[in-house]
């Protein structure tokens, strides 16, 4: 695979981008992980699937505001501060999560997690665009890219240590991963040129208030219905689904999300390829959202493992492989430059509410059915896109 990667990967990339490059392969290994072993875990230490989807759920809410005020202040003070301190919270997270197994120390240690992996996210496209706004497009795609491709290898580690060695070491593991991206990132990035925030501080009640511009706001309001159908099929739902539905082990389960990752990481190192001079990125964004949500919905109701996996595995590499770098493409055109990080935190962030409800309305309804999240899931996907329309 390296003989593979290398020459994608390292063309024409100055110190920067390769630096963020290698942080989204560690970052990636580890939420691949952590987001294959967290749910197992929570589900053999006895928690219901009803108090998961309040740890999923309230580790969304820490989202929101982290998320809002670390992209409010990274305009004043700089990128590399809070994207070193999103991989070292990270790393924390996961190193003290294998030591209790009650509900509310893992909804404080989910929380810290997630919150730190958003303002990661946000701030890492936000750094690469002020670093390559040429050629964006292409880079987000291959990191990006590359840190999904990594998730799917973290899956399959981790069904590995899991078998060789419990969750405890699992997480550990992890931890050292993360560790390791903040001492790489904190020595070798170099804090880019941005365009400084001299206004007076921003004030709370504006800061939380949808001001956005016609396009974010579409965008934004599209993303958090999108957001609470992730939430639906996305969080501790998405293996167990696997395992009650179909009866397959562990290990099997572990190919699975590996393979999800894959087909999502894969075509994203070429989406730039696909998407020439002219391209109109806003139906680019509404089909594959729209696809997306067709294939989730249509595999919770076939019964055949292999042909229902299949199916759901479509959302990956004709879904969201396409919208996701054409959707951070546009809320970057569409940030002003003095307050981007801001702009584009502030999308994710009440974005990231529809989180907070998924994963409740999932565990009430893997109660009833455990194919009804994933059909749910893909319904609201569908009129997420709908609502792109006006774009």
């Amino acid at each position: 695979m390296g003989l593979i990667l290398k020459p994608i990967f390292f063309i024409k990339m100055d110190r920067n981008v390769k630096v963020l490059l290698f942080i989204s392969i560690l970052f990636g290994l580890a939420l691949g992980i952590y987001e294959f072993i967290f749910p197992l875990y929570l589900n053999d230490r006895g928690i219901s699937f009803q108090n998961m989807g309040i740890i999923f759920s309230l580790s969304s809410i820490a989202m929101f505001f982290i998320r809002i005020h670390a992209g409010n202040l990274a305009d004043v003070h700089g990128r590399k501060i809070f994207y070193s301190l999103s991989l070292l919270g990270s790393g924390i997270a996961n190193f003290f999560t294998p030591f209790t197994g009650r509900l509310f120390p893992q909804t404080v240690l989910k929380s810290l997690r997630e919150a730190c992996a958003m303002v990661q996210e946000s701030i890492h496209s936000v750094a690469l665009f002020e670093t390559a706004k040429k050629k964006f497009l292409d880079f987000i795609g291959k990191t990006v890219g590359a840190q999904w491709i990594f998730q799917g290898l973290g899956a399959l580690v981790a069904g590995m240590l899991l078998s060789l060695s419990g969750y405890k070491d699992t997480f550990l593991f992890n931890a050292g991963l993360l560790f390791l991206a903040f001492f790489t990132f904190v020595v070798f990035f170099k804090e880019p040129v941005f365009q400084k925030n001299i206004a007076p501080a921003i004030p709370v009640k504006k800061l939380y208030a949808l001001d956005f511009s016609r396009p974010l706001m579409i965008i934004t309001l599209s993303n958090f219905v999108f957001m609470i159908g992730m939430g639906a099929s996305h969080s501790f739902i998405m293996p167990i689904f696997f395992l009650n539905k179909f009866q397959v082990s562990k290990g099997i389960v572990s190919i699975i999300m590996a393979v999800h990752r894959l087909l999502l990481g894969l075509p994203m190192l070429f989406v730039a390829w696909f998407m020439k001079e002219g391209t109109n990125l806003k139906r680019v964004y509404i089909w594959f959202v729209a696809i997306e949500g067709i294939a989730i919905s249509v595999s919770a109701i076939i019964p055949q493992f292999l042909a229902a996996t299949i199916v759901w595995l479509a959302h990956d590499y004709v879904g969201a492989a396409f919208w996701s770098p054409v959707q951070k493409t546009l809320i970057q055109q569409y940030s002003k430059p003095e307050s981007r990080a801001y702009e584009v935190s502030k999308v994710a962030a009440f974005s990231t509410l529809g989180q907070i409800i998924g994963p409740l309305i999932a565990g009430w309804l893997a109660g009833i059915s455990i194919s009804a999240p994933f059909f749910f899931s893909g319904l609201v996907m569908v009129i997420s896109a709908l609502m792109l329309v006006p774009l």
